[in-house]
């Protein structure tokens, strides 16, 4: 008998074992069903955690790059727009020039178009000034000051601001002013020049600018361009990133997502198992008391 009570205490350990482990996995099953997640804390998936959490980094990052692209593509289009203005009042400066290098013209009409060309450069110096939110487009990396003084002198500085649009993909997020409108040329000097030569009213002079107004007009040309290529970069980026974020958070919802119809299947299961295990229990607990009766 002794072996026997034995034998029958060990069944009882084993039932009682088995009886806890099965209303854990009732538990558990129960959090998948009600989260729809079958991975809620590292200790459901230990093996897959470390992928799990550089999944949902890398993500995260995406994320953040489509928020930096969408910022870098706002002033970029800010830019886009200045570029077109000042490309149109290049040419309109190139134009009145031309004419009024003409010997026909007289010094009322080159006095007219001297105010003119004054007003176009005040126009250009402000679009070179301009702010986007907390930041001077044209002044390079000390964006939080004006680009040029009033008399058209650069004071930012030569170090373009850049922001990261991708994993090591950087696009401008900002431009050196003095490179824009006094690179190959200095923009605002001759247009002070055409208007003293117009002023003067000599048009050998108006002449002898034509070839530094091409220059300006080709300058704020391929400015414009520069920029352009700058808007399709980020829009490329941006679209990549919403593809990658898609393709892991579907990688990431296959290791960390549960299938709702199948954990409620195996809940019901697991719970109709559980019940029988504990009469089970519930039987061999009142049969040892007999035997001890």
């Amino acid at each position: 008998m002794p072996v026997i009570r034995s034998s029958q205490s060990y069944l009882f350990d084993l039932v009682r074992s088995e009886s806890a482990r099965m209303g854990k996995e009732v538990n558990a099953l129960k959090e998948q069903a009600i989260t729809g997640r079958k991975v809620n804390r590292p200790s459901d998936a230990p093996a897959s955690m470390g992928k799990i959490v550089r999944i949902r980094e890398e993500t995260a990052n995406q994320e953040i790059y489509q928020d930096n692209a969408s910022w870098a593509q706002s002033i970029i289009g800010t830019v886009d727009t200045l570029l077109g203005s000042a490309t149109n009042s290049m040419k309109r400066i190139q134009e009145l020039s031309i004419a009024m290098s003409n010997e026909t013209y007289s010094a009322t009409d080159r006095a007219a178009a001297a105010l003119e060309v004054d007003a176009i450069r005040e126009d250009l110096i402000r679009l070179a000034n301009t702010e986007f939110g907390d930041r001077y487009l044209f002044a390079g990396s000390s964006y939080d000051v004006p680009a040029f003084d009033s008399s058209g002198t650069y004071v930012g500085d030569n170090d373009p601001p850049e922001v990261l649009i991708g994993t090591d993909n950087w696009v401008q997020a900002g431009w050196d002013g003095s490179e824009v409108f006094q690179g190959n040329v200095d923009i605002f000097q001759v247009l002070t020049d055409l208007s003293t030569a117009l002023v003067a009213n000599i048009p050998g002079d108006v002449q002898a600018l034509l070839s530094d107004l091409d220059a300006g007009l080709e300058q704020t040309i391929a400015a414009h361009q520069d920029v352009g290529w700058a808007f399709s970069k980020t829009d490329d980026a941006m679209i990549l990133a919403e593809h990658l974020e898609v393709d892991l958070s579907q990688h990431l919802s296959a290791l960390v997502d549960a299938d709702p119809a199948e954990s409620y299947l195996r809940l019901q299961e697991a719970q109709m198992a559980y019940s029988a295990a504990l009469q089970v229990a519930a039987g061999g607990m009142n049969m040892g008391l007999f035997d001890h009766i």
